[in-house]
């Protein structure tokens, strides 16, 4: 009777651990980033990111989606590796030192950089019209005190479905943008 008992208990608590769901844990990804190695090189100016701001709203750990016109969720068992603002920091500092390789681009503070970047990011999330969405502004002020500004939108169609997909489709759409940042500068 007690072999019985525990046995009934032991396949509960396996049948209940069983249904807890696997959290699953992503990152940007670049085609510029690990294959590209920088090599050796002097630079004269260096480019300062100088703040990152992400909308409250996607400064979570879960990956966020919007379910309807004005619904949005954060997924509970699909998150950032690191925060979204971190993953962005990093993309566009390794990124950007490939893009532009005249220039040290960095976070920390540097004396008269040619250009200190803010950044705002006010959606990058996925839709449930099978779409991602990134969207924000840049602020850059040039070593003259110049501020330039330049806004950003992007509504980009997910391959297939699945938080893998969105992840990829959000890195290419940020890839992109790096991309159009880097050409419309006029260092």
């Amino acid at each position: 009777m007690k072999k019985s008992i525990i046995t009934l208990l032991l396949l509960f608590i396996v049948g209940c651990s069983s249904s807890i769901p696997n959290k699953t844990y992503y990152q940007l990804d670049s085609d510029f980033s690990d294959s590209k190695v920088l090599q050796a090189r002097k630079v004269n100016d260096a480019i300062v990111i100088e703040e990152i701001k992400v909308a409250n709203y996607l400064d979570k750990n879960g990956i966020v989606y919007q379910t309807g016109e004005l619904e949005y969720t954060t997924a509970n068992n699909n998150l950032w590796l690191t925060s979204l603002s971190d993953q962005i920091t990093q993309r566009l500092v390794q990124d950007l030192s490939i893009l532009l390789p005249n220039y040290l681009v960095t976070t920390q503070p540097a004396n008269h950089p040619k250009l200190t970047v803010k950044l705002f990011i006010d959606a990058f999330h996925g839709v449930y019209t099978g779409d991602a969405v990134i969207k924000g502004r840049w602020q850059m002020t040039n070593n003259k005190n110049e501020v330039i500004t330049k806004n950003f939108d992007y509504t980009l169609r997910l391959g297939e479905d699945g938080y893998l997909a969105l992840v990829k489709t959000l890195s290419k759409g940020w890839q992109e943008e790096e991309i159009d940042l880097v050409r419309s500068l006029k260092l």
